[in-house]
């Protein structure tokens, strides 16, 4: 009686966690330190996939890319794919990196906007067919600025 209970209680609050989440959490959510991001310095990113693997999206693997959004993009910006890590079996992945100042996206078009991009690929399971990867992205507005000595 005790342990019908109890998974009762754990089949409750589970899913009452799951509600809390917003739906737009399902690919994770992204933390980004410092803000605004200032080139040859140090960037921590922090990913919480906690709702994600709450929802049933558990990334197996993350991208990560730097982007010119299409509506400010000139054709000649290219993405700057930055990070694939493995999916955190935590729900937290935290890293750090550093953008090179010097690279010539960022000194030909010194004011362009960015996004990062948090691409989550996380294992679709359907009877008929097995597994299938699919992704879902999340993006968020970042400013970029050189470094002044």
């Amino acid at each position: 009686m005790f342990s019908k209970t109890l998974l009762a209680f754990s089949a409750v609050v589970g899913s009452a966690f799951a509600q809390g989440c917003a739906e737009a959490q399902r690919f994770g959510g992204l933390t980004i330190s410092p803000q605004p991001i200032v080139l040859g310095q140090e960037v921590t990113f922090v990913a919480n996939f906690t709702c994600a693997i709450e929802l049933g999206y558990a990334p197996v693997y993350t991208d990560y890319t730097l982007v010119v959004p299409a509506s400010n993009n000139s054709g000649f910006q290219p993405p700057v794919y930055f990070a694939r890590r493995d999916g955190p079996s935590s729900g937290i992945d935290t890293f750090t990196v550093a953008f090179d100042p010097t690279y010539y996206a960022f000194t030909t078009y010194p004011d362009a906007q960015y996004e990062v991009i948090l691409s989550s690929t996380h294992a679709a399971q359907n009877d008929s067919y097995g597994v299938t990867l699919a992704v879902g992205s999340v993006s968020y507005g970042v400013s970029i600025t050189q470094e002044f000595d």
